[in-house]
């Protein structure tokens, strides 16, 4: 079993132990409910007591100087307490032609970590220094833990998600495995996603390599829940057999060998490269490294949901002002040529 045996026990435990991970001394947990909140008007709702009696709590807590509080959590608080915590609302989605745009406040205060930064191999060793999904202060983000087939699997919440149910998959935590994919894991998850489909139906997962804006360097997937297709997989574009160029170079494969195949070709050009796994495909998406500055400004920190045409934006105004063209040529601008 992978979380749970039906969507209805998937969202009773998903939204119970939001609630549960609440305390008056974790301005971090404060933060990922928070977050995750926000994804609807219904569990935004459910939860807004305990949040803003939490909010109060840990407020007094840090101004009193009681609270073990790190250096990101810190600047997130400041910047809810800033803005005011009834002043952020849930997510506001709108259309352009194809594309998607949704107004995401909390997604803008999340620290950079690693997207951001400028490196030149898509492979680098795990470093248990620095941030990574084993560390001790994450145990209360853990939804579920146990084993799916042969693989050990850590399921914490995603503390800025941007994506339904937005989880972190991270397989086999103990062996600090680096964020650098490989055909056994790649086959796991391809057999996850389709086996989900019978529990959870709209269940899907992304990948960002390293130098394709993955913020840690330890093997994790980030899974989500949507029954809407994606801009990207839509009829349309010529990789799902229309007569439309998507604006960046994109590989759909109904194989996981096939699309092993083109992963690896990846690794051996040291290729970043985001993924898409769906039922039975796997769209894989090679793009510019990371801190090129060729990339247009509004996709620099850029991973797999941008990819596939899902643009979170941190003002509200952009809902309007963004036009298609815009994230077409932002797209176009990630684009390498065929591999």
């Amino acid at each position: 079993m992978f979380v749970t045996d039906s969507a209805d026990a998937f969202q009773h435990l998903f939204t119970n132990a939001l609630r549960n991970m609440l305390s008056p001394d974790q301005a971090g947990a404060l933060i990922l409910v928070l977050a995750n909140s926000m994804q609807d008007d219904e569990l935004r709702n459910g939860l807004k007591y305990e949040l803003d009696a939490n909010f109060k709590a840990v407020q007094s807590g840090i101004r009193q100087g009681r609270l073990d509080i790190t250096a990101d959590d810190l600047a997130v608080f400041e910047a809810i307490e800033a803005i005011g915590i009834d002043s952020l609302s849930c997510w506001q989605r709108q259309n352009r032609d194809e594309w998607e745009l949704v107004y995401n406040p909390m997604r803008a205060l999340r620290p950079v970590r690693e997207s951001n930064a400028v490196i030149e191999s898509i492979e680098q060793p795990f470093d248990e220094n620095r941030f990574n999904f084993n560390k001790p202060f994450l145990r209360a983000e853990i939804l579920w833990q146990g084993h799916w087939h042969d693989t050990q699997l850590r399921v914490l919440y995603n503390k800025f998600p941007f994506a339904p149910c937005h989880l972190i998959i991270v397989p086999d935590p103990g062996m600090q495995i680096p964020q650098y994919l490989t055909a056994d894991y790649h086959s796991m998850m391809w057999g996850l996603v389709e086996q989900q489909q019978l529990v959870l139906p709209g269940f899907g997962a992304g990948y960002n390599s390293l130098g394709a804006c993955a913020s840690v360097n330890q093997l994790h997937f980030q899974s989500f829940v949507r029954a809407e297709l994606l801009p990207i997989e839509q009829q349309q574009w010529k990789h799902n057999g229309g007569n439309d160029d998507y604006p960046m170079h994109c590989y759909v494969s109904g194989s996981v060998q096939d699309s092993w195949a083109l992963i690896d070709e990846c690794h051996n050009n040291n290729q970043p490269y985001n993924l898409l796994y769906r039922p039975g495909r796997c769209y894989v998406m090679p793009r510019k490294m990371q801190g090129s500055e060729s990339v247009a400004q509004r996709v620099r920190g850029a991973g797999w949901i941008e990819e596939c045409g899902v643009f979170n934006v941190s003002e509200y105004a952009e809902l309007e002002s963004v036009s298609a063209d815009e994230i077409s040529d932002c797209l176009r601008s990630l684009s390498v040529p065929a591999v």
